[in-house]
């Protein structure tokens, strides 16, 4: 999915002036290129290709810059504010013939190599005229301004904070052209936390929590702290660095919550005498003897999976079909209420894209059955992360990166559960030689 994106470049550095000289914000050189060129590079790399700068003084400096953005294989557009100052919601309304009838907005000073395309699907899925999206900040990066729970944003006020605001406005989000039809004089500034404010008293703003920090221009220590962020990324250069940064981003992004919850979960299915049993297909479906090997071993639970047994799985397949070949497993297993079912995913199963049909199938029997489920899914979790008792969804911060490090973070997640002390029974082989 592929939105047009508002970039919101109307800054004066007012702020760094004493650094950058006098010129408009996205100009200012960081790592060796204008701040906005490592912009472009970022949203071209996420496949956002339709930029739209919202420009006022010095407006045109940007333009001549830039160019119209056939050297990143895009297409640059500016909509100038004019002469009367518009405020960032009032420059996206001007913009909004560019823009259309949804769009991405991000602030002009803000660098924030999250999943676009993970935001953008979220956004239309949820039905609503705009989506902010949120990181858990705890008032370390800058003052918290978000109440954030259960999926949804509670409250949102940069005046006022409150020891409940543990999420910050991570500066990027999603608009419709129908959030600015609001009571609202067009010849007077309007900000877009302002407009956020309206959208979340109609109820129509939705949430999204991203797990990647954001970088920002804004003053002297954040333009310090971006500067050698993109300078050590270019310094380690060429995909590995990358794809190691992306490990520790998402390293960083696991929710411990649920990974606990998983701990408790297998703990109490082991203790009534319940078997567990893993499925997966691909890499997962290989990861899935690895972990019964070790659930088995180290953790003391009955375990199976069924890519195991090639003879079974090839002949359930040419006799019933794929879509069932897990289902006809279970039974035959005699899945009952006190066992568990786990899976190992990267989509987590979808019926209406035609991913992984058998393992929907076999979540659906669990579910009737009573019996528990959890999963390590990737991207949005599919139909395991719906219906799952526990369910952890690998973060993704790369959407041309998703498979392998979903499919490298499974064993990593299942590794800890089974040395965590509630669920470890026995010793691993070198830790146990003196």
């Amino acid at each position: 999915m592929s939105l047009p994106v508002a970039i919101l470049a109307g800054g004066l550095a007012t702020r760094l002036r004493g650094v950058a000289g006098d010129v408009p914000k996205s100009l200012v050189e960081v790592a060796g290129q204008p701040f906005a060129v490592h912009q472009i590079d970022m949203l071209v790399r996420h496949g956002l290709t339709d930029i739209v700068f919202c420009v006022g003084h010095r407006g045109e400096e940007i333009a001549a810059a830039l160019g119209d953005g056939r050297r990143w294989g895009a297409r640059l557009r500016y909509s100038f504010d004019g002469p009367a100052l518009l405020g960032t919601g009032g420059a996206l309304r001007h913009a909004l013939p560019m823009l259309g009838d949804a769009f991405l907005v991000l602030y002009g000073d803000s660098y924030l190599d999250c999943d676009y395309q993970a935001i953008a699907r979220a956004f239309c899925d949820s039905g609503r005229e705009g989506l902010m999206t949120v990181y858990r900040n705890e008032g370390r990066w800058d003052a918290s301004n978000v109440q954030y729970a259960a999926g949804r944003i509670v409250r949102y006020d940069k005046a006022r904070g409150d020891p409940a605001m543990r999420h910050i406005d991570y500066g990027l989000g999603a608009l419709r052209a129908s959030a600015f039809e609001i009571d609202h004089p067009p010849d007077q500034p309007l900000d877009l936390a302002a407009l956020y404010q309206s959208l979340l008293e109609r109820g129509q703003l939705a949430g999204y929590e991203v797990a990647v920090r954001f970088f920002e221009i804004g003053g002297l220590t954040g333009l310090e702290e971006t500067r050698r962020h993109l300078e050590d990324r270019a310094a380690s250069g060429g995909y590995v660095a990358q794809h190691l940064a992306e490990a520790a981003q998402i390293l960083a992004g696991l929710d411990h919550a649920t990974i606990e919850r998983m701990a408790t979960l297998l703990s109490e299915v082991r203790d009534r005498g319940g078997r567990l049993f893993f499925l997966g297909v691909g890499g997962s479906a290989a990861n899935c003897s690895h972990a019964v090997n070790d659930f088995r071993k180290i953790a003391g639970f009955e375990a199976y999976t069924p890519t195991d047994n090639v003879s079974e799985l090839t002949a359930r397949t040419n006799d019933e079909g794929w879509e069932s070949v897990f289902v006809g497993w279970l039974k035959g297993s005699r899945l009952r209420a006190d066992d568990a079912v786990f899976v190992l995913s990267v989509g987590g199963g979808s019926l209406e894209q035609n991913v992984s049909p058998n393992l929907v199938r076999a979540l659906q029997y669990a579910r009737d059955i009573g019996a528990r489920v959890l999963g390590i899914v990737g991207r949005d979790g599919g139909y395991t992360a719906k219906i799952a008792d526990a369910c952890l969804i690998v973060p993704t911060v790369n959407a041309a990166t998703v498979t392998p490090h979903t499919e490298a973070f499974q064993p990593m997640v299942w590794h800890l559960l089974v040395s965590h002390p509630a669920l470890k029974v026995a010793e691993t082989k070198w830790e146990s030689t003196g």
